[in-house]
């Protein structure tokens, strides 16, 4: 009777911790982690207040919505945040591509902003999300040209869609993306709590695949890389802590199509676009263009 208790709170006390864990990872939360000056902030919310809302239904049945800035032309960028993020975050690039003519798409990721959603999934729903905004714009603009552009689980999710081939995706920018969840959650189990990742990681895994469906080890950008050949540009910060710079290698070198690499130096966690503005505006516009 003992033994059955101790096993029973042993049990109790491991779910207990793995639900602390994955509601800490993955739990939607609506407030942004900004990495934006109040210059910018000013410029990206009137960008944001002159675009229209549209609104689309997941294939889970969550409500979904974005921005869109419409120009009088078939290319479009669809852009997306990163982790707890918002879809103000990319505006000093879409801003600028909006000026060199493209329509422009900035979706609010799902647990995001104004779209639905309790639950992030790293890449595994919001592709699926990503896959049905393709099609959304295609039903807009039958014959558009999209270039895809996503930052850090963004840059994660463009990967995850890649290998799927939308229709219509002429290019995709990825910036800092990791190569699989698991590893980049096995380093952030290091460096936030000091814990070894086995087992730790590997009981939260199964706690994760029982109580969402999913498992960390389905979401690998840099596998599903190797069934496109769609042109990629992959930009990763040199001091990238967060998504250790190590792995922008194997999601490049996993790509069999045209692309680029840039590896920018002194930079950390997502913020290239920030620290080398004027340089990463004609990198990833000069690249979308070839494609276009």
């Amino acid at each position: 009777m003992v033994l059955l208790i101790v096993l029973l709170l042993i049990t109790l006390i491991t779910l207990s911790i793995c639900e602390f864990f994955l509601r800490f990872a993955l739990l939607a939360r609506k407030t942004a982690q900004g990495k934006r000056n109040a210059e910018e902030e000013e410029k990206a919310l009137i960008f944001l207040s002159e675009c229209e809302d549209l609104w689309i239904r997941s294939t889970d049945g969550t409500r979904l919505h974005a921005y869109l800035k419409k120009e009088d032309s078939n290319k479009y960028l669809i852009s997306l945040h990163g982790y707890r993020g918002s879809a103000a975050d990319n505006a000093p690039f879409y801003r600028y591509m909006a000026r060199m003519g493209y329509n422009i798409l900035t979706p609010d990721v799902r647990g995001h902003g104004k779209s639905g959603g309790r639950w992030l999934s790293m890449g595994k729903w919001e592709k699926n999300d990503l896959l049905l905004w393709i099609k959304e714009v295609r039903k807009i603009t039958p014959d558009a040209r999209i270039a895809l552009h996503g930052v850090s689980m963004g840059g994660g999710t463009v990967m995850m869609a890649s290998g799927e081939n939308p229709e219509g995706v002429s290019s995709i920018v990825e910036d800092c993306g990791y190569s699989n969840v698991y590893d980049e959650f096995r380093e952030q189990l290091k460096a936030m709590f000091h814990l070894p990742h086995h087992p730790i990681l590997d009981i939260i895994d199964i706690w994760c695949k029982i109580r969402l469906g999913f498992s960390f080890k389905e979401i690998r950008p840099a596998e599903e890389v190797k069934k496109t050949d769609i042109p990629m540009l992959f930009i990763h910060g040199d001091e990238d802590t967060f998504v250790p710079t190590r792995m922008v290698y194997e999601c490049y070198e996993n790509h069999k199509g045209q692309k680029d690499l840039w590896i920018s130096r002194g930079v950390r966690h997502a913020l290239t676009m920030t620290d080398y503005k004027d340089e990463y505006r004609i990198r990833c516009h000069e690249f979308i263009e070839r494609f276009i």
